[in-house]
């Protein structure tokens, strides 16, 4: 499978998303670091930020689908089908986290929807 390789970084003291195309890895001094607008900042050995990947799925409106993110599933034909659950990235898979008894896959189309976010909208998940 190939999938785009990209990211986002939710930087826990400003509580805010710094923009996928605004930042990007970097190896210095054999630390890996977080380049935002111009400045490189140490990720490793801090828990200021949590990186987030692109799961290389996209929602109905063309959203990109990055973990943390909390989706929402529309079914017309199956009930068991609707459902809200947050991106988790688990034992290789990206999967959809919906309680401790549920886990489903990830997957791009018009019956998915990006709705929030872990951080910015919790109370989404009703857990």
């Amino acid at each position: 499978m190939n999938r785009e390789i990209k990211f986002r970084v939710w930087d826990k003291e400003l509580k805010t998303y710094n923009s996928p195309s605004g930042h990007h890895l970097v190896k210095q001094d054999g630390v890996l670091s977080v380049a935002l607008n111009l400045d490189i900042v140490k990720v490793c050995g801090t828990d200021r930020f949590v990186i987030e990947d692109y799961t290389g799925c996209k929602d109905k409106s063309g959203k990109d689908i990055f973990e943390g993110d909390i989706i929402k599933a529309y079914s017309e034909e199956f009930e068991n089908e609707n459902f809200t659950g947050k991106v988790i990235f688990d034992e290789g898979s990206f999967l959809t986290w919906i309680n401790k008894n549920d886990i489903r896959g990830v997957w791009s189309g018009d019956n998915i929807e990006v709705v929030g976010n872990l951080f910015e909208n919790p109370e989404l998940l009703n857990i």
